[in-house]
């Protein structure tokens, strides 16, 4: 592969669909604007849209003609640019993480897309091949990986195309799918995206039946309201579940050496290649749904790789117990298999987790409650909620290490475990405020390097006397320092 190629001629059409991408809600939004029976409402977007459509395609056509790329010797050399030429070469020391992913439009022409994560690579992909061969993209990830694996002719991407058989493969059981499926925590986006179509449905019911239906409802008063909670959470829960069971249906991963190759996915068959060496730090998420089984999902932290969908990391275990996550760690990632206790926080802070989330509830409540009585003090509903939580984000709140991990755990809406090695942390630090002080509490944070920004997690209103012996532990002082709890 000395000679630059281009991409296959199908990334003119696989661009442009993915533009199309960008232009949707705009595109609704206008749609929507339109729909008014002023004339001069579509009829003006209309023209503006078709020129768009015109210059994504002719852009996807000077892209396809100007972009050139070669492999040879673990070195990719990339080329670009229409009035500006940007040329680029990745070294294989370089390179995080390999994604081959075949979504809807490369799969119709039997292609792939193949994304590289470089350490320092920016807000997106250093590489992004979005068609080429799947033998193709095997031959790439084999030169920056430094393997010489031979090729397969399997027709499905995500199988996994090396020559030898893995040291180890972990797939997703079926019925643990289903559990995954049925309490996925994406069902609040998910409620949220239903409720905006909901608000438009008049547009899409024949005014006729648009007025019986409703009329019947408002005559009920909170028949209507409830009535609509209760659609909306069903087709959101619908729409969570499926979407879960297409996203990690086929979840296996296979390690070969130091990499994990991981390969899920129904409708877009993906396949990410990371080495476990690179994992800086991995969390445990038990969402409130799962808390209650024994069940969370384990996410891995690594320089340069992770998705927008995963909040920039990579999902490793998709729902798994306890003793289960242990069991793969032992495998996959020895480094963090054991049980980490946990050093609760002081029972002293308990008025401070009640007070942080539920005092401005309370305040909006009373003022609300005083202009619009009694409808107003339903906001106390919300009080309550967030006096659980705080209660919840109280017993849950804690850390602990030993001679080479740190670890906290913390809540938001969903409990989170984080794991770091200490040779992986970047920076760490403690922040104590005056009403702190006074109670010997203080917060700690540490950070670590993962996907291209960094990322910083914080355990809130531990003792001082034990954030100090972290913040000691971390430091140059602290090679000696005796195994904490």
């Amino acid at each position: 592969m000395s000679n630059l190629k281009r991409l296959h001629v199908a990334a003119i059409f696989v661009s442009f669909v993915s533009a199309l991408r960008s232009f949707l809600i705009p595109f609704i939004v206008s749609f929507f604007l339109g729909s008014s029976s002023e004339s001069i409402g579509f009829f003006r977007f209309e023209y503006i849209w078709l020129a768009i459509l015109l210059f994504i395609f002719i852009s996807g056509i000077a892209n396809w003609l100007t972009f050139r790329y070669r492999i040879n010797a673990g070195e990719l050399y990339i080329q670009r640019g229409i009035f500006v030429k940007k040329k680029r070469y990745i070294q294989q020391q370089r390179v995080q993480s390999i994604d081959i992913t075949a979504g809807l439009f490369q799969r119709l022409f039997g292609l792939v897309k193949l994304k590289i994560e470089t350490a320092g690579g920016g807000a997106e992909p250093e590489v992004n091949l979005i068609a080429i061969s799947r033998e193709e993209a095997e031959e790439i990830s084999s030169e920056l990986t430094n393997r010489n694996y031979g090729h397969n002719q399997s027709e499905q991407v995500g199988e996994n195309l090396h020559k030898h058989e893995a040291d180890y493969t972990w797939r997703l059981k079926t019925n643990h799918l289903m559990i995954a499926a049925l309490t996925s925590s994406g069902l609040g986006l998910t409620i949220s995206a239903v409720a905006a179509l909901f608000s438009q449905i008049e547009q899409f019911l024949p005014e006729t039946i648009y007025d019986q239906v409703f009329r019947f409802f408002a005559s009920t008063g909170i028949m209507l309201a409830a009535t609509f909670i209760v659609v909306i959470v069903f087709v959101s829960w619908c729409i969570s579940f499926f979407g879960t069971l297409i996203k990690y249906g086929g979840f296996t991963i296979e390690k070969f050496d130091n990499e994990l190759v991981i390969s899920r996915g129904l409708l877009e068959k993906r396949q990410l290649t990371i080495h476990s060496n690179k994992v800086t730090a991995i969390r445990i998420v038990r969402n409130i749904f799962r808390q209650p089984f024994g069940y969370g999902a384990v996410y891995v932290e690594s320089a340069g790789g992770g998705t927008n969908d995963e909040q920039l990391s990579t999902v490793l275990l998709p729902i798994a117990n306890e003793q289960e996550m242990i069991d793969a760690f032992e495998n996959l990632i020895p480094d963090y298999a054991r049980r980490y206790e946990i050093k609760p926080v002081p029972k002293r802070s308990v008025f401070r987790f009640f007070i942080r989330l539920s005092v401005i509830p309370l305040i909006a409540t009373l003022l609300i409650g005083t202009i619009i009585s009694p409808y107003g003090y339903y906001g106390f509903i919300a009080v309550v909620v967030c006096l659980l939580f705080g209660f919840l984000q109280y017993r849950d709140a804690g850390s602990g290490f030993d001679h080479t991990h740190l670890w906290l755990r913390y809540r938001k809406i969903s409990q989170i475990l984080v794991i770091s090695k200490k040779k992986k942390i970047q920076s760490a630090e403690i922040r104590s405020s005056i009403l702190q002080r006074r109670k010997m509490l203080a917060n700690f944070r540490f950070s670590i390097l993962s996907s291209v920004i960094g990322k910083t997690f914080t355990v809130l209103d531990i003792e001082k006397k034990e954030a100090d012996k972290m913040l000691d532990w971390y430091s140059a002082r602290s090679d000696t320092t005796t195994e904490g709890s």
